[in-house]
């Protein structure tokens, strides 16, 4: 296995590990065959995935100190249709299996494994003067709605 390929199937553990593990402190997964790893492992990820994918890339680099991990983050679509017109990423995380399956289909991925699921929320002042209280509420007079572009996930869900 080359260098730069071990270096995406450590990310790509790191970051399963990460998806699927509990938020306590937890080791670094190892990677199978692997002796001192160097390089840059460029990442493309979805912008509500900055804090999470900042921390594991941090810990990642410091686990393997020939390793620097570049990080891109944007709306999936965005960041879809910069890989298929040849962005270089060795890893995409996406916030929407549509904005996957469009870098799949272009050839620019081969597969994909999913991490992480995203869940709807909504999201209400402390005070919560309009009585929000569920979805049904939100067509009630007087109550501000703001919602995502209809390009990210939560836009199209909104929607």
């Amino acid at each position: 296995m080359s260098g730069v390929r071990r270096i995406v199937a450590a990310v790509a553990v790191l970051t399963l590990a990460a998806g699927c593990g509990s938020s306590g402190p937890t080791s670094n997964p190892p990677v199978a065959g692997s002796t001192a790893l160097t390089g840059t492992v460029t990442v493309f990820a979805a912008a509500s995935l900055t804090e999470s994918f900042t921390a594991l890339a941090a810990r990642f680099e410091a686990a393997h100190p020939g390793v620097h991990v570049k990080l891109n983050f944007g709306a999936s679509s965005a960041l879809a249709l910069q890989i298929t017109q040849g962005a270089p990423a060795d890893v995409f995380a996406s916030a929407s299996v549509k904005n996957m399956t469009q870098v799949i289909t272009a050839n620019a991925a081969t597969d994909s494994r999913t991490f992480a699921r995203n869940a709807m929320q909504v999201a209400v002042p402390p005070a919560n003067h309009a009585g929000v209280t569920g979805l049904a509420d939100l067509a009630k007079p007087g109550v501000k709605v703001a919602l995502c572009q209809a390009e990210v996930p939560c836009g199209a869900t909104a929607r």
